[in-house]
C-alpha cells in the first residue's frame, strides 16, 4: 500500500497548498458504506453527489510531471461495508489484485 503522505496527502485529508500546476483530486464519502473515493473528474464527483455521496472538498493535487501513477481498482464482489475501491502506486499490487478478480479502472492521479 502506498504512503499517501508521500504523494501529496496530509493527515487531515486536505492539502491546503495548491501547487502552481496540477489538477484537483476530489474526495467523496459514502455514508452507507463508510468508503472514501477519489477522482479527478468533476462529472464523476457531481454524479456521486447526486447518488447520495458527500463531497469532502479537494483532497490534494495531482501532477503528471512527477510520474508517480496512482492506480484505481474496483472490487465487484464487495458487499456491505467492504472496500470496493483501492488505490496503489504499485503495478505489481495492481496486477495481483486483477488476477484475483478486481477490475483495473485507470490511473486516478499522479503523486506530487
Amino acid at each position: 500500500m502506498i504512503s499517501l503522505t508521500k504523494v501529496g496527502w496530509n493527515y487531515e485529508g486536505v492539502n491546503s497548498q495548491q501547487p502552481a500546476t496540477g489538477n484537483a483530486v476530489y474526495r467523496l464519502y459514502n455514508p452507507n458504506s463508510g468508503e472514501h473515493f477519489y477522482t479527478l473528474s468533476s462529472y464523476e464527483k457531481d454524479s456521486l453527489v447526486k447518488a447520495g455521496w458527500r463531497y469532502e472538498q479537494i483532497a490534494f493535487y495531482s501532477d503528471p510531471a512527477k510520474h508517480t501513477a496512482i492506480y484505481r481498482l474496483f472490487n465487484p464482489n464487495a458487499k456491505g461495508k467492504q472496500i470496493s475501491h483501492f488505490y496503489t502506486s504499485s503495478s505489481a499490487e495492481r496486477d495481483s489484485l486483477v488476477k484475483i478478480g478486481w477490475r483495473y479502472e485507470q490511473i486516478s492521479w499522479y503523486g506530487l
